[in-house]
């Protein structure tokens, strides 16, 4: 047995973009529904059930998972269309098992899933509600 060709740097690139941009789609819907739907149920439902803020926080999340788990299908072939196939295809699968491609697909995911939250936050720039601020 001989071991797998080192991927190329643009082959690792390729495999980051394609790994990163589902997860970034994944992390801004998850974010933004949670956020307007843990709104909604605060103010609509939260006064009438006597909920806390974090139990509509909760809700919103729980709804957002759900909804997630429709919408990641949908995200997963508009990022296929957008990137094609090429994030796997440039890599056999002896490569894809070393621990570089393992490394670059792990970091990948996370830095798309923190920028897609991040993204996802930007309804919070909108809600009127802020809390006052106690020292000066």
């Amino acid at each position: 047995n001989t071991p797998p060709p080192k991927p190329t740097r643009a082959q690792l690139w390729s495999l980051a973009i394609g790994n990163a941009v589902p997860f970034i789609g994944f992390g801004f819907a998850d974010n933004l529904i949670m956020i307007l739907a843990g709104e909604a149920i605060d103010r609509q439902l939260g006064a009438i059930l006597g909920l806390s803020t974090l139990a509509a926080a909760g809700l919103g999340n729980m709804l957002s998972d759900v909804v997630g788990i429709g919408v990641g299908d949908i995200i997963e072939r508009y990022s296929s269309a957008i990137l094609g196939k090429r994030a796997h295809a440039a890599l056999t699968i002896e490569q894809m098992e070393l621990n570089i491609c393992r490394a670059v697909k792990s970091w990948a995911s996370v830095l798309g899933i923190s920028i897609g939250c991040l993204l996802g936050m930007i309804p919070l720039l909108f809600i009127g509600q802020r809390k006052p601020l106690y020292f000066t």
